[in-house]
């Protein structure tokens, strides 16, 4: 039996869900971290093929790709906020990256 929530409306939906688990897990990998510090910002490098960031390790090209691809069809990337990962429109991460140049 498959847990409530599995399913997804679209494939948007499903994408979103998908690009999280590599995020995290990459995190996790790598730094024995659910969300590392930055994690979205390191991975956001990793995605377009730049150092990411991981003094040990990084992204594998297989897996930069995997999240470029689920990215692109989620429209969004995942962020960490107080209360946990939250999902942004595509535009909305961009216009964030814009604002914390330190971090990219």
């Amino acid at each position: 039996m498959l847990p409530d929530g599995l399913f997804c409306e679209d494939a948007e939906e499903g994408a979103r869900l998908g690009l999280l688990g590599p995020m995290t897990g990459i995190s996790e990998e790598r730094r024995c971290a659910g969300w590392l510090s930055n994690l979205e910002f390191i991975l956001w490098r990793a995605r377009n093929g730049e150092p990411s960031g991981f003094e040990v390790g990084s992204a594998t090209p297989r897996q930069a790709e995997l999240l470029r691809l689920l990215s692109e069809e989620a429209g969004g990337w995942w962020v960490y906020e107080e209360a946990g990962p939250v999902f942004l429109p595509m535009d909305e991460w961009l216009r964030r990256l814009q604002l914390t140049p330190q971090r990219r």
